[in-house]
């Protein structure tokens, strides 16, 4: 398994771990610059599919959803603790046990040695990301999770190369780019002080 993919599995449950809103903010930017620096390792930019890719990646997830979630949590000089997942020992134990299971299941399927390392990283982060939508209603942890969902999704799908000039492809990646931009934009509502969000939020 490479380095990058060792630190993205750390950057997963770091934020489990340290219940701050910033962490989890961080551990977003984090994931999205890791994969996009696996992307571009792998690909380059060699075709408008890797292009949309890396914007999809390295600009949108990396940078721009965190840092406008950083600016609506900080506008509602939110407290800085923020549990994502419940601060128990049984909580940390199923985000623990859910990378085992993850591995161990990727480890068990008949996959190319190059695809495996992906399938077990990205079947963690799909683990995790359904403990945090499930362990909290609040927005803000609602928002991670689903956040967390697309970059395990982003996982598998660099485990093996498309065919980029399949305009299907294109279309594919430029969907999921604007999926991404449109939840940014409905979060932010909720999560904003004029916006309609749970009594508990974030």
């Amino acid at each position: 398994m490479s380095t990058a993919l060792v630190v993205f599995v750390l950057v997963l449950l770091a934020p489990l771990f340290l219940a701050s809103w910033r962490v989890s903010l961080l551990g977003l930017a984090g994931q999205g610059a890791i994969l996009a620096g696996v992307a571009y390792q792998r690909d380059g930019v060699a075709t408008v599919a890797d292009a949309i890719r890396l914007i999809d990646l390295g600009v949108v997830r990396a940078v721009l959803v965190p840092l406008a979630l950083y600016q609506v949590m900080a506008a509602r000089r939110t407290a800085a603790r923020n549990d994502v997942i419940a601060p128990s020992l049984v909580s940390w134990a199923l985000a623990v046990i859910a990378v085992l299971v993850a591995f161990r299941f990727a480890a068990r399927m008949p996959l190319a040695e190059a695809e495996r390392p992906f399938i077990a990283v990205g079947a963690a982060a799909l683990l995790l990301a359904l403990l945090v939508l499930a362990s909290s209603e609040r927005v803000f942890s609602q928002a991670v999770g689903v956040f967390r969902l697309e970059n395990a999704i982003a996982v598998f799908e660099l485990a093996t190369p498309e065919p980029d000039a399949d305009p299907a492809v294109r279309g594919a990646l430029a969907a999921l780019l604007l999926v991404t931009l449109g939840l940014t934009r409905w979060y932010l509502r909720r999560l904003s002080p004029t916006g309609h969000a749970d009594p508990e939020a974030p």
